[in-house]
């Protein structure tokens, strides 16, 4: 037997027995309890709307536990977002020119903010 032939079929079991054990894992993974879909608690009811880290549960990455969201809109209709923290540092949430001066609120996350700057959308609507 030609020792390529045996290399390639060795190698395309392999990659067929590691596809098999990857895909047989990840069934027990895509349970939902592993993945916490948990966001706002609250809706919306003022602007501007207190906030904590317990109204945003799992999805709450900020290095501050409360804040007050607002919204604002420029003289183009867009909203203007911002987060103060507990400290009286506003923090942007959004890319506008209204906002440009402001920290992002990178600054004091630590992974997504997206849950929180939809809830911030809301807010303009209050």
């Amino acid at each position: 037997m030609n020792i390529h032939r045996t290399t390639i079929r060795m190698s395309a079991a392999g990659a067929a027995a590691l596809l098999a054990l990857g895909l047989a894992g990840c069934n027990g993974m895509m349970n939902p309890e592993d993945f916490p879909e948990d966001g706002p608690t609250r809706t919306a009811t003022s602007n501007p709307q207190d906030v904590t880290a317990d109204d945003f549960g799992h999805s709450w990455n900020l290095d501050v536990d409360h804040g007050t969201v607002s919204c604002e809109k420029n003289g183009k209709g867009d909203p203007v977002l911002r987060l103060t923290a507990p400290d009286g540092t506003e923090y942007a949430l959004n890319s506008v020119d209204e906002n440009a001066d402001l920290p992002p609120i990178g600054d004091i996350s630590d992974g997504s903010i997206g849950t929180l700057r939809t809830f911030a959308f809301t807010v303009c609507d209050a």
